[in-house]
């Protein structure tokens, strides 16, 4: 039994109980007989997490992300697929680990490396990083993008009101064409979001019928280019009526291209991916998670 676990924490991330849940955590994995090698510089996480799964030679039991859906999609891009993963939710939003059932007690949480069961997971790759949770193109992407240049720390919910309020006030919604695998036509819309899993902030739901094992990525745009437009999406979504709406499209994708003539950001798993444009593929089964899958559509 491979014994060593890699804790890969997210120095930014804010919860209040952060430094006692990992003194705990390690303490209970040492306890436990495990050997814990604990880093908070992604250079240096890069460089435990060889490709094969491995450090310096010994195979690794367990990465475990402590941080938000930003952190666990850095471990996932330098993680080997059969690399088992887990992880500590610190962040503000935790789209998956809500998804994944993975939850701050520590007891549980090794118990599930323990029991050495594993699942696979999907993921979303977009020009070439990997995405777990949703990669999204348009007034969302701008907020991620103004809110990441001004963080200096940990973020809540109110620190989204200000990045929020500059995009209402400056951005112009450009045009963008999705296209998607058999389809000729291009679909013209302003907002688009690819989802691995059901879940977005907040709790909101996009997709209904979303699984994060299917070998297929939820794809939702809205077509609408103003800021009041914004609000009735919002309202839709969180009673679920856009899905009936004509100028709302959701579709089952493998394969994704989006690009517009104008600028236009995108953001993967609430960090910056750069700007358009963007091709999107499925990588069905390319993660490994302890524990046992959850149900679908949980």
């Amino acid at each position: 039994m491979n014994k060593k676990i890699v804790i890969a924490e997210n120095p930014n991330a804010g919860a209040r109980d952060k430094q006692s849940l990992l003194s705990e955590l390690k303490a209970g994995l040492i306890a436990r007989g495990y050997s814990v090698e604990q880093e908070s510089d992604r250079k240096k996480i890069q460089d435990l997490l060889d490709i094969d799964g491995s450090t310096n030679g010994e195979k690794i039991a367990c990465v475990i992300c402590a941080g938000g859906d930003g952190t666990i999609g850095f471990v996932a891009n330098c993680s080997a697929p059969a690399t088992p993963l887990a992880i500590l939710p610190l962040g503000t939003e935790n789209v998956l680990a809500k998804q994944l059932g993975f939850d701050c007690d520590i007891s549980r949480l090794m118990d599930k490396i323990d029991s050495s069961k594993t699942f696979a997971l999907d993921a979303g790759e977009a020009n070439g990083q990997l995405f777990l949770a949703v990669a999204s193109v348009g007034f969302d992407a701008e907020v991620v993008r103004l809110l990441s240049a001004r963080r200096t720390g940990h973020i809540d919910h109110t620190t989204w009101i200000r990045p929020i309020l500059q995009a209402l006030g400056g951005y112009q919604f450009p045009k963008i064409r999705v296209r998607t695998e058999g389809n000729e036509k291009a679909i013209h819309t302003r907002w688009a979001f690819v989802f691995n899993v059901p879940r977005y902030a907040l709790g909101l739901r996009f997709v209904a019928e979303g699984d994060c094992a299917d070998g297929r990525l939820d794809l939702c745009c809205f077509r609408g280019g103003r800021w009041w437009n914004g609000l009735r999406y919002f309202i839709g979504v969180l009673f679920g009526w856009h899905r009936s709406w004509r100028d709302t499209h959701v579709e089952q994708v493998t394969h994704i291209s989006i690009e517009s003539d104008e600028p236009v950001p995108y953001q993967l798993d609430g960090d910056p991916g750069g700007e358009l444009p963007l091709t999107i593929r499925v990588l069905p089964g390319r993660l490994t998670f302890v524990g046992i899958s959850p149900a679908v559509n949980s």
